[in-house]
């Protein structure tokens, strides 16, 4: 496999782009990330043509379907979707005209063969598997996140035989340390665990990882949060159930962007170790080190910051040094929590001391120590909504409101679904988190759209609800 790596360096560039000087080049998706590669593109003498992108509009903006061959090829860029991207594509191109380029560290690296877990051959096939089903397993690429992790433990506390399937190294080590069981993503260990499987769990688009399954095999699909983001229909897979907040939701979110045979509005299971006894199970995940220190600094007050993930940048424009010794007057404990794709960002960050800012694990799971923080700083982040269940303030710093509206489309107006102060600066931040809090009732309100069961069970409402409507299914 040839790998070129196009680094900020003339000397070592050339010779590689030179290649695609008289080509025709599209970039996709529409975004500030391609833009900026596109400018650097046209700095080495290549004329990009235009954009494909099936959410935006503009001049230079196109539809798969709609270029035809008017290209040579198209470059993919995108670090979270380039598997959707490439999936959607497929139909119109043929895969060697498609390219992924990836960014790290300043250097963009083509890759002309990459590996496509949608192509790849099964080992089992489930559709001819004629058997009895018992098994629940869930599939998380990259990292077990949030709902994944809550279902599964109840699952097994409950005496199911559940299995995780996920790729993260970091993540099986601790379900080995505690005896869990697990298979590792993509090996025909899992994908023999897929084929006896009677319900498959996901709570990310991870479907590509699914051979044609057998009619009695059901998917369940937890998702990862509500929030005001819109998003593109996903329709490569229909799932047998998909969870969600309440009926509101479905009809203004998700009854548009996923096909799904039911929409179950339990709740979403991670929620429930809000109202819930603990058990040590519950921080599987966490940043225990972060979770002592709250406990023993109970009379300061908790701040979490959460800013979502944005393509294009992932510095926060926060001079920690200066807010640090905010904190100290104010005697506050501050956690940043990174989103997992700006990982880097997070272990440049976490090698920083500060006496009253500590950074959580970015794979990490923050949702168990909800319950300690008193303050919630985010932006767009879905786990806005998720904090409304607690009724405690929630500030959301938006330094970069215009141009993230501007990229990634909402379904409402921000300001009308933000229920806290609206902060564009750092002098703003600190002065709002020493502020009266004036938005309780507005919290109520959107609480009641986004929320129809509060503090009911979300796990017990999906496993008996898939267990008794697939009674005796072989």
């Amino acid at each position: 496999m040839d790998v070129w790596v196009f680094i900020l360096n003339e000397r070592q560039n050339m010779k590689n782009l030179k290649f695609y000087e008289n080509k025709k080049i599209f970039l996709a998706p529409h975004s500030p990330m391609t833009l900026a590669f596109a400018q650097y593109l046209l700095a080495h003498n290549i004329q990009v043509q235009g954009f494909v992108d099936k959410n935006k509009q503009g001049e230079n903006v196109r539809k798969i379907g709609d270029i035809h061959d008017a290209y040579d090829y198209i470059f993919i860029l995108s670090p979270n979707h380039f598997d959707a991207i490439y999936l959607d594509y497929l139909p119109f191109v043929h895969k060697e005209k498609l390219l992924k380029i990836t960014l790290k560290n300043a250097e963009y690296t083509l890759d002309e063969n990459p590996s496509y877990s949608h192509e790849k051959e099964f080992f089992y096939h489930p559709q001819q598997m004629q058997m009895l089903r018992e098994k629940i397993i869930f599939i998380s690429k990259s990292f077990i996140s949030s709902n994944n992790k809550a279902f599964y433990l109840y699952c097994l506390k409950h005496g199911q035989n559940a299995v995780m399937l996920t790729d993260n190294k970091t993540q099986i080590a601790e379900l080995k340390t505690h005896d869990l069981p697990y298979e590792i993503l993509t090996t025909k260990e899992a994908e023999y665990e897929i084929a006896i499987a009677k319900f498959i769990v996901f709570d990310q688009g991870n479907s590509t990882y699914l051979p044609p399954l057998h009619p009695s095999q059901k998917t369940i699909q937890l998702w990862h949060g509500v929030g005001l983001k819109k998003m593109a229909k996903m329709d490569n897979i229909v799932y047998d159930y998909f969870v969600s907040t309440s009926q509101w939701t479905n009809e203004t979110n998700f009854q548009n962007i996923f096909n799904a045979k039911e929409f179950l509005t339990s709740g979403y299971p991670r929620n429930d170790f809000f109202f819930e006894e603990e058990s040590a199970l519950d921080f599987l995940f966490c940043d225990h080190d972060i979770h002592a220190t709250i406990l023993k600094n109970r009379h300061k007050k908790t701040i979490l910051y959460t800013p979502t993930h944005r393509e294009n940048n992932t510095r926060i424009p926060l001079d920690f040094e200066l807010l640090n010794v905010f904190l100290k007057t104010i005697d506050a404990l501050f956690i940043v929590k990174l989103h997992p794709f700006v990982l880097e960002y997070y272990t440049s960050l976490k090698e920083e001391k500060y006496s009253h800012i500590i950074f959580h694990n970015a794979h990490g799971d923050v949702y168990p120590l909800l319950k300690y923080v008193d303050i919630l700083v985010s932006d767009y982040s879905s786990i806005v909504y998720d904090f409304l269940l607690f009724n405690k303030p929630i500030l959301f710093f938006i330094y970069d409101k215009e141009a993230y509206i501007q990229n990634v489309p909402l379904l409402f107006d921000f300001d009308e679904y933000s229920p806290g102060l609206k902060l564009f600066t750092q002098e703003e931040l600190m002065q709002a988190l020493v502020a009266q809090d004036e938005h309780e009732e507005q919290r109520a309100q959107i609480k009641k759209l986004f929320f129809e069961k509060n503090k009911q069970s979300a796990a017990q409402n999906i496993l008996d609800t898939i267990l008794q409507n697939n009674k005796g299914l072989e």
